[in-house]
C-alpha cells in the first residue's frame, strides 16, 4: 500500500485489532493465519475472502457443533479486516489511476504547448500511423472490396474540399477525426490572403485587362503557397489537436477518479464507527447489518452497479457474499474496463521503443561519422590532448600549488623579511649619517664627549640642529664656504638624512604590506580555488546524478505547481460534470464550510504529491521536513473546513516559500 492509505488508515488499525487470547490459537487454524496480517494486501484479499468462505462452509456441514464465542469473535475481527484492507486497497486504486491520468494529461499538454515537442511526437508514431495504413491497404485487397468502402459515410460522396479537409487517408492517420467534426479545423491561407485581393482585383475588371492576369497569377502564386503551407502546417495541426483530446479525456478520467476518491475519503468516519466495538452494544446480526450498509455505500461511492449486490447490501443475510462482490467489482471489473477504456481510446503515452527510435536511427550514422572523423583527426586530437594536459599541470602548479606554498610559508615565517627594504639597509645608512654629522660638527663646533653622546641621541631621532646651524652660517659667505668645504659637506650631510628619511618611509610601506601579505597572498589563490570548485561541481553533478538541493528546481516547480492547485481548488471548489447546474440556497450557505468529493479527490492528489516530495527530498530528520509533513497533515485532516485549509496554505508559503525558492519560480520555464 502506498503512505497515502498507511497513513490514512493508520489510525483504524487499532479498532481491528485482536485480543490476546486469540493469538493462543492452533498455527493451523485459518482464520489465525489471515488475523495475523491486520491489512492484507489487495493480492491477498481475495485469498482472504477465499478462506472465508470455506471456513464458512466447513462451519454449516458441523453444524452439529456449537461455534464457540471465541471463533465468532476471532471472524468478525478479521471480516472487518478484510473490508479494512479493501477500503484502504481502494484508496490505493482509485489515488493511483487519478494520479496516473493526470500525469499522462500533463504529458501531452507539455506535447501539445510546444510546436517543437509536437513535430518530434508526429515523427515519433509517424511508422505506427503508417503501419495502420498498410493494414487497412492490406484489409481492402483480402476482401476484394472498392478502395470507397473505407470512406466515412459523409465522404463516400464527397463534394469540392480543399486540402484542409479531412479524407479517409487523413482520418486513418489521425483516428480520433472519425469522431471529431472538421469544421473546427483551420482553415486555409487563401481564404485569408487570396480573397480580398482576388474580389478587388475582379471588381469591374475586363477579362483581358492587366488586372485580370495579375489576379489569375496571384491566385496561382497563392495556390502553392497554400500547399506548401498546409503540407508542412497541417500535420502539426492535427497532431496538436489530437493532443488536445486526449489531454481533456484523461482529465474527465482524472476528475472522475478523483471524485471517487473525495467520496471514499468522506466514508472514513463511518468505517471508524462500523469498526469500532465499544461504541455498539447490538448483536453480530445488527453488526452484520452495519457492515452491510457501509459496503452499500463504498459500492455507491465508487458507482459499481452490481444487482446481486444490491440485494444481498438490502437483505444482509450473509456479510461474505457482499464482501467478495464489492472486491471483484472494484478491484477485477472496475480495472479492466479502466484499462480498456485506456487502450480503445489510445490514450496512453507512446511507448518507450517509440519515443527513442528517431534516436536510436540516427545513432550508428552519428557515431560512423564521430569516429571516422576522430581517426581522421587523430593526430590533431593528440597534439590538443597534450596541451590540454600541459595546460591543467601548469594551472595546478602554477596557480594552484604554488600560491598555496606560499601562503604556508607566509603564515609560518610570520612576515620577518622586508618586502621593498631591508632593516640592514636603513640601519647602514642611519649609522653613515652619524658618523657623517659626528665627523662635521667635531672639526666645525668642537664638542665635548657629554655634547657628542647627546648629538647622536639627537641623531637618531632625525634632529640634526647642529648642522643647520653650520649651513646657516655657510651660506651667508657660500662662496668662501663652497672653497673651504664647509658648504658642500653639510649639503652632503642634508641629501644622507633625506636619503634615511626615504628608507624609512618605505620601512612604513613595507610593514603596511607585511600586515597585509596573508590577504594579498589568499586574493592571488582565490580565482584558481574558484575555478576548481566550479569544475567539481560540474563534475560531481555529471557523473552522480543527482538533482541539486531540495530534489532541484524540476521537484521544487512541481511542489509550487501543486500548492498553486490546491489553493485554486479551495477558492473555486469544482463541481462534477454530471451534477445538476442548478444550486439550493443550502448549497450556497454550506460551501464555505463542505468541500466536495470532486475537490477533496483532487485536493488528494494534490496533497499526496507534495507527502512523497517531502518523504523523498527533504533531509531526514530536520526542522523543514517535520515542520512541513504537519502542514500535509493538516491539509489531509477531513474535519478542517475550506477557511482553515486557506490559513495552512499561508502559513506553508510563509514558512517554506523563500527556502524552498517558490517566490522565484513563476519565471522559470516549464519543463518536459
Amino acid at each position: 500500500m502506498s503512505s497515502f492509505s498507511v497513513h490514512y488508515t493508520g489510525a483504524l488499525t487499532s479498532l481491528v485489532a485482536s485480543p490476546i487470547s486469540f493469538n493462543a490459537r492452533p498455527a493451523d487454524n485459518p482464520l489465525s493465519l489471515l488475523d495475523s496480517c491486520l491489512i492484507p494486501p489487495e493480492n491477498s484479499l481475495g485469498e482472504a475472502i477465499n478462506i472465508l468462505k470455506a471456513t464458512e462452509q466447513a462451519q454449516l456441514q458441523e453444524s452439529s457443533k456449537p461455534t464457540s464465542n471465541e471463533d465468532s469473535s476471532l471472524r468478525k475481527v478479521v471480516v472487518k479486516k478484510v473490508i479494512l484492507g479493501i477500503y484502504a486497497n481502494a484508496l490505493d486504486l482509485y489515488l493511483s489511476e487519478a494520479s496516473h491520468a493526470q500525469n499522462e494529461a500533463e504529458w501531452w499538454a507539455d506535447i501539445e504547448q510546444s510546436p517543437r515537442y509536437t513535430a518530434m511526437y508526429l515523427l515519433q508514431t509517424l511508422p505506427g500511423r503508417l503501419m495502420r495504413v498498410f493494414s487497412v491497404i492490406h484489409t481492402q485487397k483480402s476482401s476484394k472490396r472498392s478502395s470507397s468502402s473505407t470512406l466515412l459515410p459523409s465522404q463516400r460522396n464527397p463534394p469540392s474540399r480543399t486540402i484542409f479537409q479531412p479524407s479517409a487517408f487523413t482520418a486513418i492517420l489521425f483516428p480520433y477525426m472519425h469522431t471529431q467534426s472538421s469544421s473546427g479545423l483551420v482553415s486555409t491561407p487563401s481564404d485569408m490572403f487570396m480573397n480580398p485581393i482576388r474580389s478587388r482585383w475582379s471588381r469591374g475588371s475586363h477579362p483581358h485587362s492587366v488586372a485580370t492576369y495579375l489576379g489569375v497569377a496571384y491566385n496561382g502564386i497563392m495556390g502553392c503557397v497554400d500547399r506548401v503551407y498546409a503540407f508542412f502546417y497541417f500535420p502539426l495541426r492535427l497532431a496538436r489537436d489530437e493532443c488536445q483530446i486526449k489531454r481533456n479525456e484523461l482529465e474527465k478520467i482524472r476528475n472522475k477518479r478523483a471524485e471517487v476518491l473525495g467520496k471514499l475519503v468522506s466514508l472514513r468516519p463511518q468505517l471508524a464507527a462500523v469498526l469500532d466495538d465499544t461504541q455498539s452494544t447490538s448483536s453480530a446480526t445488527n453488526q452484520e447489518h452495519t457492515l452491510a450498509e457501509f459496503l452499500n455505500s463504498l459500492l455507491n461511492a465508487t458507482s459499481i452497479t452490481q444487482p446481486e449486490v444490491t440485494s444481498l447490501a438490502t437483505q444482509a443475510q450473509d456479510i461474505l457474499p457482499i464482501i467478495h462482490s464489492v472486491y471483484t467489482g472494484i478491484f477485477t471489473l472496475h480495472r479492466k474496463s479502466h484499462n480498456e477504456f485506456l487502450d480503445t481510446r489510445d490514450l496512453r503515452r507512446p511507448s518507450r521503443i517509440a519515443l527513442l527510435w528517431p534516436r536510436l536511427f540516427l545513432l550508428p550514422p552519428f557515431t560512423f561519422y564521430c569516429v571516422r572523423y576522430l581517426y581522421a583527426s587523430r593526430a590533431s586530437i593528440l597534439d590538443g590532448a597534450q596541451e590540454t594536459v600541459e595546460t591543467v599541470r601548469g594551472f595546478l602548479r602554477d596557480w594552484l600549488l604554488e600560491p598555496v606554498k606560499d601562503v604556508i610559508k607566509t603564515i609560518r615565517t610570520g612576515g620577518e623579511e622586508g618586502i621593498i627594504v631591508r632593516k640592514e639597509a636603513i640601519a647602514a645608512d642611519l649609522d653613515s649619517l652619524e658618523r657623517m654629522t659626528i665627523a662635521l660638527v667635531k672639526d666645525k663646533l668642537g664638542y665635548s664627549t657629554e655634547q657628542f653622546e647627546e648629538l647622536s641621541r639627537q641623531i637618531r631621532q632625525g634632529d640634526l640642529t647642529a648642522v643647520l646651524k653650520i649651513y646657516e652660517e655657510d651660506i651667508k659667505s657660500p662662496f668662501k664656504s663652497a672653497v673651504k668645504g664647509t658648504l658642500l659637506r653639510t649639503a652632503f650631510v642634508q641629501i644622507q638624512k633625506a636619503k634615511v628619511d626615504i628608507d624609512q618611509a618605505l620601512a612604513g610601506i613595507d610593514k603596511l604590506l607585511k600586515s597585509q601579505e596573508l590577504t594579498f597572498a589568499f586574493v592571488g589563490v582565490a580565482p584558481a580555488f574558484a575555478v576548481v570548485y566550479i569544475t567539481g561541481e560540474f563534475l560531481k553533478n555529471l557523473f552522480s546524478g543527482r538533482e541539486g538541493r531540495y530534489g532541484g528546481k524540476h521537484k521544487r516547480m512541481g511542489v509550487w505547481l501543486a500548492m498553486r492547485r490546491i489553493e485554486r481548488l479551495l477558492v473555486l471548489q469544482p463541481k462534477s460534470g454530471h451534477r445538476h447546474a442548478d444550486t439550493t440556497h443550502n448549497e450556497k450557505s454550506n460551501k464555505s464550510e463542505s468541500i466536495p468529493p470532486l475537490t477533496s479527490g483532487l485536493l488528494v492528489l494534490s496533497i499526496t504529491h507534495l507527502r512523497e516530495y517531502a518523504l523523498t527530498w527533504l533531509h531526514p530528520r530536520s526542522r523543514l521536513r517535520e515542520g512541513f509533513l504537519e502542514d500535509v497533515q493538516d491539509l489531509e485532516d477531513p474535519s478542517l473546513g475550506r477557511a482553515e485549509k486557506l490559513r495552512v496554505l499561508d502559513r506553508m508559503w510563509k514558512s517554506w516559500g523563500e527556502e524552498l525558492g517558490w517566490f522565484s519560480m513563476a519565471t522559470g520555464k516549464r519543463m518536459r
